[in-house]
């Protein structure tokens, strides 16, 4: 498992572990990095609120003034939560976990690092910190509640990286 640092997770990431189960970001945090989720991104979450997210040890961020005056420019697809994603990374040196191909793109054009949502499972299970069962279990309620983003193409080759951790 390489060392990722810092991680922030976007709105997609967040409703996905909603789906296969929020403590498994829990010991994302733990295990991988501490993850942050920005303040506007978290507004967007149902079901989810701060003091749940400080429970699970997550840290939600509040993006500077300069920084949600930057990301405040209609800029493309992205949304304004997506372009503070983007500015919030850059400035500290973050890697953004998403799904979503115009943020990723957006973060690889300013030099941000980026993950896909599942990726951070693989880390928890290459570590000993989560059973590969576990792990599949996540997926597959992930897929069942998104299955037109998280594919079956997807978990098939989610699983297959997973077996080849086992």
């Amino acid at each position: 498992m390489s060392a990722v640092g810092f991680l922030l997770v976007d709105a997609n990431v967040l409703v996905d572990y909603q789906s296969g189960g929020l403590g498994i970001l829990s010991l994302v945090s733990q295990h991988v990095g501490p993850v942050y989720v920005v303040s506007t991104v978290l507004a967007e979450v149902d079901g989810l609120d701060e003091w749940e997210c400080e429970r699970l040890g997550l840290h939600v961020v509040e993006p500077t003034l300069a920084q949600a005056t930057e990301a405040a420019p209609p800029n493309g697809r992205l949304s304004f939560q997506d372009r503070t994603c983007v500015v919030v990374c850059r400035d500290n040196g973050w890697t953004c976990v998403s799904n979503d191909k115009a943020l990723r793109r957006a973060c690889g054009g300013v030099g941000v690092a980026v993950r896909w949502g599942l990726e951070l499972m693989l880390d928890l299970v290459e570590g000993g910190h989560l059973p590969v069962e576990t792990a599949d279990d996540a997926a597959e309620r992930i897929h069942r509640a998104n299955p037109v983003f998280l594919s079956a193409r997807i978990l098939e080759a989610f699983r297959e990286k997973l077996a080849a951790l086992h």
